[in-house]
């Protein structure tokens, strides 16, 4: 269940238990400022694709209990000033709000294009007030790809790289920047697991060697085995009610199946692939 409250509850205990979180921002940081990589972390992650409301209350819970997350927000939404004064709120509670990308699939894997875009992206971030030193690509899980396996591919390009440097993709660079391993949990399924290669999942096909997490309290275990980790959450997908999460719940699965079934027959990937912004909302 994805529900406030187990929210809070996790944000507790993990202040109780001493582990704090800090932005991805910071942990490169402190980790050039350093020059040692032995430092053990947790990052609170958010992939924000919708319902910027959602995105501010777990932020308030975190801030309660002295978190400081990193939220990853995609373009469109900064179109519209209430969106942007919500994500001025999440900032100044500490958290770092940055972007993220689907500049290739957009652009149906046309790296020129997709740089014309990332950069005016980035320029609109900034522009309204918001530092981009991490980004994180969107996973899109239902979209037709030719000649390119994800949106990571616009990080791999050298030339992109290159230009970019001063900023670190989280799901393409991160982990070689800060020169330490970690557990990169995800939500995605709406459930929790250890996702084996995070980095190159999508080229190598690894699911069956994710781990499935019972709850966020496993989360707790590997801390205090001294191992550092991410938290990948999508805000969207919780609630305040567990009768609607439940529901929600039950309508994912139902909807994911029925998505396998039609990604089966060869021109349903095509069509499907034009829609594939209706998975934001689920």
């Amino acid at each position: 269940m994805f529900i406030y409250i187990q929210w809070e509850e996790f944000c507790r205990k993990l202040k109780e238990k001493k582990f704090i979180s800090i932005p991805a921002a910071i942990v490169l940081s402190e980790r050039e400022n350093n020059k040692q990589s032995t430092k053990q972390y947790i990052i609170l992650k958010h992939d924000v694709e919708a319902n910027l409301q959602k995105a501010l209350m777990l932020a308030q819970i975190e801030n309660k209990y002295l978190h400081k997350g990193s939220f990853y927000v995609q373009a469109y939404l900064l179109h519209h000033k209430k969106n942007i004064d919500i994500l001025k709120q999440i900032q100044e509670l500490g958290h770092e709000v940055t972007y993220h990308h689907d500049v290739m699939d957009s652009n149906k894997g046309d790296i020129v294009k997709a740089t014309v875009e990332f950069q005016n992206n980035i320029e609109m971030f900034k522009h309204n007030g918001f530092s981009v030193k991490t980004v994180c690509q969107h996973g899109n899980p239902v979209i037709e790809r030719v000649g390119y396996s994800s949106n990571r591919d616009f990080f791999r390009d050298v030339s992109i790289a290159k230009r970019y440097e001063h900023m670190t993709e989280m799901m393409v660079n991160f982990k070689s920047r800060l020169g330490k391993s970690y557990h990169y949990i995800s939500d995605s399924g709406y459930g929790w697991k250890i996702i084996f290669d995070p980095e190159n999942n999508d080229v190598v096909k690894s699911n069956d060697k994710d781990t499935q997490l019972e709850n966020l309290g496993d989360v707790i275990k590997l801390l205090k085995s001294g191992n550092s980790v991410i938290v990948s959450t999508h805000p969207h997908r919780w609630h305040s009610n567990i009768v609607v999460a439940q529901i929600i719940n039950i309508l994912f699965k139902a909807i994911r199946i029925i998505t396998i079934f039609l990604l089966k027959i060869p021109f349903m990937t095509k069509f499907m692939g034009r829609f594939y912004y209706l998975a934001k909302k689920i």
